[in-house]
Formats: structure tokens, C-alpha cells, sequence
């Protein structure tokens, strides 16, 4: 989420970048609910000022054994209306937050502007794309064969449809999780961990999962736990739990399951994983 000062100081730089990335934001209404909000801080604290001076006072009516009900009585539904601002508050503050949410990072000034991937500008290559015609061939036959997976009928399957490896199928499914895990910590330095499968609500904004892909993540009823869309999620929460001292950067790497529901894939069969299926990510 983006700090609020900074955002407050630059709305100039985030309604050009709305206009370059092809989205509307409302800046009018963020400007509207920022003014309201700050306007009620400042007439809130200048009633708690005039409270605190009056309990001052009540205390030296007391003591010279004067009559202080008057004072203590407007005193009293003072207080009432500072909680009541306080509470509202509260509601501007989750609507501010909320929006804040919402926007998306400024892209770096080297990222070139453009509708889609066409414009995109290609910085470097690395080797040549492999043919994979004839290992998607492979796989499909070997799929169709039942030699790696099964596909059960919805109706009768567990995973909700998506197919179960078995055989040299697993096995190869195992081999590869242990190969990238491998790769990442024993020669580039990365810390393997194992993350819980469920992630909660403050763990998921903080990753940037949420409010976003909300309707793409499946969340457990009666609680603030989710099952966990990406290992990411887990790496970025654990990571900001931890003190690292100040050394930059911290290399984790997690092998996980991973739950979304993807848009687009509803109804579809495909010839690879269905989520939730268990990948390797760092």
C-alpha cells in the first residue's frame, strides 16, 4: 500500500500514470474523503484540548469546594461527541485505506508506455526458445495413456476434476520440487522454508494478494484464514517477521501448494495442473 503523505504530495504523478496505463482513478473522491478526515483530527484534538483544560479546572473547583456540576455535565457530553468523532474516524480511516489499496505502483520512468504486449521492448535474449511441439505431443499421448495422471469426472473426483499424477508421474512431479529447491539453495544462496497452507488476511495485503485477487483466492469460512494462493505470500510475511539486520537482500525459496481459482479456467479441461497443485516458487 502506498504511504499516504507520499500519495497525498503526488497525486499529479499517479493520475499521469492512471492516464498511461489505461485506468481511472478517483483522485476527486480521495481528495473530497482526505479533507473530511483531516478536518475531523483537527476539530477532534481541539475538543480533547478543551477537555483536558476543563478537567484542570473541575480539579481546582473542587479543591476550593466550589460547585463544578455545570462544567462536569458539558464536559461529559463533550466526551460523547470526541468518541463519536473518534469512531467516525475510524470508518474514514478504513475507506482511505481501503482506496489506497486500489492503486497500482508507479511503473520505473525506463518502462515503455503502450496498449499491449506488442509495445513491449525486448532488453535482452538469452539462448533460443526451445520446439516443444513434439514434448507436448509426448505428454498429451502419455496423458491420454494414463501413464503419468487420471483424469476422474468431476463428479467423482476429490480434486474437483483435476487429474491425479501417479506413477512416473508423481515420482517426476517429486523430482522436479526437489530439483529447483536444490538449484536455489545450494547454488545461489537462497533459505529454504516450509509455509503453512493457510495465510491470513494481513499476510495476503501485505503481499499484495489482496483486496485485488480476492475473488480468486478461496477463503475459510468463520475466519481470517485463506489457503495459500503462492508460496510468495508465506516468503514476503515471513520475511518482514524476521529481522535481517539490515543485509539486503534475502534470498527464501518455498516449495508449496498453491489455491486460485483462475479467471478463465472455469469449465475448461486442460492438458497440465489444475490448481491447487503443489509448484516449486522462490
Amino acid at each position: 500500500m502506498h504511504d499516504l503523505n507520499y500519495f497525498r504530495d503526488h497525486l499529479d504523478l499517479f493520475a499521469d500514470m492512471a492516464k498511461k496505463r489505461g485506468i481511472t482513478l478517483d483522485l476527486d473522491a480521495f481528495r473530497a474523503l482526505d479533507k473530511e478526515r483531516r478536518e475531523l483530527i483537527t476539530t477532534n484534538e481541539q475538543r480533547k484540548a478543551q477537555r483536558n483544560k476543563a478537567s484542570e479546572e473541575i480539579a481546582r473547583l473542587k479543591k476550593e469546594k466550589q460547585n463544578a456540576d455545570a462544567l462536569i455535565a458539558e464536559m461529559k457530553q463533550l466526551s460523547e461527541l470526541i468518541k463519536k468523532s473518534d469512531e467516525a474516524r475510524c470508518g474514514l480511516d478504513a475507506r482511505q485505506r481501503d482506496l489506497l489499496l486500489t492503486i497500482p505502483n508507479v511503473p520505473h520512468s525506463s518502462v515503455p508506455v503502450g496498449t499491449s504486449a506488442a509495445d513491449n521492448v525486448e532488453v535482452r535474449r538469452w539462448s533460443a526458445p526451445p520446439n516443444l511441439i513434439s514434448s507436448r505431443s509426448l505428454t498429451g499421448k502419455l496423458v491420454k495413456a494414463q501413464a503419468f495422471s487420471i483424469c476422474l469426472p468431476q463428479q467423482r473426483s476429490p480434486g474437483g476434476g483435476s487429474p491425479f499424477t501417479k506413477g512416473w508421474g508423481a515420482r517426476l512431479e517429486r523430482a522436479l520440487a526437489n530439483f529447483f529447491l536444490d538449484v536455489h539453495t545450494r547454488e545461489h544462496g537462497y533459505a529454504e522454508i516450509l509455509p503453512p497452507f493457510l495465510v491470513n488476511t494481513a499476510s495476503l495485503m501485505g503481499a499484495g494478494q489482496l483486496p485485488k485477487f480476492a475473488a480468486d483466492l478461496f477463503k475459510i469460512e468463520n475466519s481470517d484464514f485463506w489457503l495459500t494462493p503462492t508460496s510468495k505470500s508465506s516468503c514476503t510475511i515471513f520475511i518482514a517477521m524476521n529481522d535481517s539486520g539490515g543485509k539486503v537482500p534475502i534470498l527464501v525459496t518455498a516449495w508449496t501448494a498453491c489455491f486460485r481459482s483462475e479467471a478463465g479456467a472455469a469449465g475448461k479441461r486442460h492438458a497440465r495442473h489444475s490448481p491447487p497443485a503443489p509448484i516449486p516458487e522462490s
